[in-house]
């Protein structure tokens, strides 16, 4: 059984963010709670916020979200659109083409896994 030796938490209202790089460029700012997995694959979880705004995004592994604020329209690549508000959780698989319609001020807790 592992040992844990510290615990990581955080608040929906913590005011940490920094800049999330995707491919070399701003996207949005993140607030990360864990940036590491205890065993193999990585595991990434933390909170993400971006104004509104349409950008294109290609999901870096498998990642599960819950919104917590605003509104956005994702167009999946090959699939369906699905609108999401405060309280929707999804789920995307790793390498999925996605445009992101933001319409409005966007917070979500994610986990990125794979």
């Amino acid at each position: 059984m592992a040992t844990v030796k510290t615990v990581p938490v955080s608040n929906i209202a913590t005011g940490e963010y920094e800049p999330f790089m995707n491919e070399g460029e701003a996207f949005g700012d993140v607030h990360w709670l864990r940036v590491g997995s205890g065993g193999d694959g990585v595991l990434y979880a933390g909170l993400w916020t971006h104004d509104p705004a349409d950008l294109p995004y290609v999901f870096p592994g498998d990642e599960t979200f819950h919104v917590l604020e605003g509104e956005v329209t994702i167009d999946v690549e090959g699939g369906e659109s699905v609108t999401l508000k405060p309280g929707d959780i999804a789920s995307f698989t790793k390498g999925q083409s996605s445009t992101w319609h933001i319409t409005q001020p966007f917070k979500k807790f994610f986990v990125i896994s794979g």
